[in-house]
């Protein structure tokens, strides 16, 4: 039995044509397989991704609210300490006021001594000089101690 060539050559290419054939269906399978696949994994991820961001949505929503409920005890805080510090300042100057009138009463007394008792302190240099028999000095008096007891009154109470 003679073996044509051509005989041959188109069963060869009979079959190779059969095998690209096949080759192109099994391609179209596997590739199809792979989209199934990759679709299931990102519809697995972006479930996955929900989750997570649903998650992370409470935690911050927790967190903002957690942060809102300190905010309103630091601010209340804030405020009830600076009433305390403004009552506590008001009763120290309070305090300070009163000292201080106290203090321009009291010089005020002193200094209307004093000068009620510049006469009498006077006389009395005088009688010592008259006993030792030594001449007094001059002592210079501006103006009368009623004038002058004034004019110091209007100054501490200035003050």
């Amino acid at each position: 039995m003679a073996v044509d060539a051509h005989v041959l050559l188109r069963e060869a290419e009979d079959q190779i044509e059969a095998w690209c054939c096949e080759l192109d269906v099994t391609w179209h399978a596997v590739l199809a397989d792979a989209e199934a696949q990759a679709d299931h994994i990102r519809g697995e991820a972006l479930a996955d991704a929900g989750e997570i961001v649903g998650a992370a949505r409470v935690e911050a929503e927790r967190i903002l609210a957690e942060a809102d409920e300190l905010a309103g005890e630091h601010v209340d805080v804030i405020r009830a300490l600076t009433t305390a510090e403004r009552e506590a300042v008001g009763e120290e100057l309070a305090g300070l006021r009163e000292a201080v009138n106290r203090l321009r009463t009291e010089l005020s007394r002193v200094v209307d001594a004093a000068f009620d008792a510049i006469p009498a302190v006077e006389a009395t240099a005088d009688a010592i000089d008259r006993a030792l028999g030594e001449e007094a000095e001059p002592v210079a008096v501006g103006a009368p101690a009623e004038k002058r007891r004034r004019g110091l009154r209007r100054l501490f109470r200035r003050a």
